[in-house]
């Protein structure tokens, strides 16, 4: 698959999860909109998908077309196209026009009468659309990048916190990685970076004494943590470093980070019960005012929007086994969809273009067509010119038995004057 064949397919993907979402972001679990968005991840950064016979592009008809003959002349049409194709790449003209080539023709092109999409004869020329892209792509990560190493930067300054309820706190959060919490007076809300050695950080101003309030942001950030957001996040901005030009990318990854913060938030009431849910919302429009303005390489406490979040911390539920199994289901079926490509090849190889179909015949008259064995003969090979001079071979042929003619005409392989590919014309 190209960039833009799996940018096409990961739109698709992501306008099935924005659906998904809409419908059922209160009923689900909250982690289970962050697996889609892993998976659509997955899928713009690898340049091939799994082939399913559940594959919703197998409702899309593609590849090439297909003849469908009588059984009879099945062998015909076999021994014909390749004896024409096999003619035609030993003759001396496929060589002469050949040789010049620096790409190698792809079947394909040959066969569906389109010219390959490049063929120089002094280098590989470069498309504008390609220049394009580069630049895109190179502007957004030189401004992800930069605006990383600032942040990193102020970061560096932070102080180490000396409270005894944090410091307790770390101690009931057993985890392989190490986690700092420290303080900056240059933050107005909670974040946390990094991703082997993580750290909290807090704002300046912070209440030390509100016990509760540093409870919840602490849970919050140590989610974020757990789940290796920081990880996600930084794939996400490659994915969008790669497939700029899409809109749909640009909707997936504003909308996978609001779901990491709703999937925080409901971790958060899932650990300290029900009863936080009022506290824990009048903290978050607190926040709100008070946004750092940081970039989304780091977890915010309160990067999106309140109401989404509000409304989601009221709807939050203990995960019955209907709600988990309904998860499941979900995921399985869009993986299953849009995840994958058709199973089914249309063609890869000549003889699997043409499909042939046996009619409903008697035995015996299928019987003696079988023994009709028929044959191409090649009567010649000439080179003509177009009326704006291009030149094309001019084929005769014929079979062993009623002597039916066949005249072909196809443009050959050849480049002009400038170097540029000519024209393929395929007539009969």
């Amino acid at each position: 698959m190209n960039l833009l064949e799996i940018s096409v397919s990961g739109a698709v993907f992501i306008l099935a999860v924005v659906i998904i979402r809409a419908a059922a972001i209160n009923h689900l679990p909250k982690k289970t909109f962050l697996i889609l968005w892993e998976a659509v991840l997955l899928r713009l950064m690898i340049p091939f998908s799994i082939p399913s016979i559940f594959s919703a592009y197998t409702l899309i008809p593609y590849g090439y077309p297909v003849i469908h003959a009588p059984l009879g002349q099945a062998n015909f049409i076999r021994q014909g196209i390749s004896r024409r194709i096999s003619d035609f790449l030993l003759s001396p003209f496929f060589k002469a026009a050949a040789a010049p080539a620096t790409s190698a023709v792809s079947w394909e092109s040959l066969i569906t009468m389109q010219a390959p999409d490049s063929l120089p004869a002094n280098g590989p020329s470069v498309s504008v659309w390609f220049l394009i892209w580069c630049a895109g792509m190179i502007f957004l990560a030189a401004f992800f990048i930069l605006s990383y190493l600032r942040c990193r930067t102020e970061f560096r300054t932070a102080l180490p916190i000396s409270n005894a309820y944090v410091e307790q706190w770390l101690k009931k959060r057993p985890i392989k990685r190490h986690i700092s919490i420290k303080q900056l007076d240059r933050i107005s809300t909670p974040l946390t970076y990094g991703i082997f050695r993580p750290v909290i950080l807090m704002p300046k101003k912070t209440d030390w004494e509100n016990v509760n309030q540093l409870q919840y942001i602490l849970t919050h950030e140590y989610a974020h943590i757990c789940h290796f957001d920081a990880v996600t996040k930084l794939a996400a901005v490659f994915v969008l470093c790669i497939h700029w030009f899409n809109p749909f990318v640009w909707v997936m990854y504003m909308l996978l980070n609001r779901d990491m913060e709703l999937a925080c938030d409901e971790s958060v009431i899932k650990q300290l019960g029900e009863k936080s849910k009022s506290a824990y919302s009048n903290m978050l429009i607190c926040m709100e005012a008070e946004k750092s303005g940081l970039p989304s390489f780091y977890s915010n406490f309160s990067k999106n929007a309140v109401e989404e979040r509000i409304t989601a911390i009221m709807h939050v539920k203990p995960t019955t086994p209907a709600a988990f199994l309904s998860a499941c289901f979900i995921v399985f079926a869009a993986l299953s969809l849009f995840a994958t490509s058709p199973a089914a090849s249309t063609g890869s190889s000549l003889t699997e273009i043409f499909a042939f179909h046996e009619p409903q015949a008697n035995t015996k008259i299928l019987a003696s067509d079988s023994e009709k064995s028929m044959s191409i003969i090649h009567e010649s090979a000439d080179i003509l010119y177009y009326e704006d001079g291009e030149p094309y071979i001019h084929d005769i042929l014929t079979n062993n038995t009623d002597k039916a003619i066949t005249e072909i005409q196809y443009c050959m392989l050849a480049y002009n004057k400038n170097g540029s590919p000519l024209k393929l014309y395929w007539y009969y």
